[in-house]
């Protein structure tokens, strides 16, 4: 089984509508849409990657039945009703999302230690023509499995 790298404390933006919580963030470095159950504890969410989302556009000629069968199964993920309602909901909610998704940078920013440690100058002819604190990359959490 893969594995999925995902901060939300990184997200680009966010958004609540009603019952559920859109949150533009990344996926392993590819821009996505997160549904998030915003009232439910553990529920499951339902993602929309970037490279997938024109398909969700309900502007453009996109099959009609194929974003209604992809609205449904959101609905079914998110445990909602699975109504023709709620479907709509939802496309309203993935295409209000899309322009903040496209907008966004293509991978989430890195986090560096607070500490510096030293600095780096550089210099012409002798003479320091710039300098810049040398920080270090923040891991994050790292777990060995064996």
């Amino acid at each position: 089984m893969g594995t999925a790298s995902i901060d939300l404390r990184k997200a680009y933006t966010s958004r609540q509508y009603g019952d559920i919580l859109a949150v533009c963030s990344w996926l392993n470095d590819t821009r996505a849409l997160f549904l998030i159950p915003a009232l439910r504890r553990r529920a499951p969410w339902f993602v929309v990657l970037e490279p997938a989302a024109h398909e969700w556009d309900d502007h453009s000629s996109v099959n009609v039945r194929l974003l209604a069968q992809r609205s449904l199964k959101a609905c079914e993920v998110l445990g909602i009703e699975e109504h023709p309602r709620n479907a709509h909901r939802i496309v309203r909610i993935v295409n209000d999302a899309l322009p903040d998704l496209v907008r966004m940078p293509t991978r989430q920013p890195n986090d560096f230690r607070p500490a510096t440690y030293g600095q780096i100058t550089m210099r012409a002819d002798g003479v320091p023509i710039g300098a810049e604190d040398i920080r270090i990359e923040d891991a994050g959490a790292t777990f060995a499995h064996g």
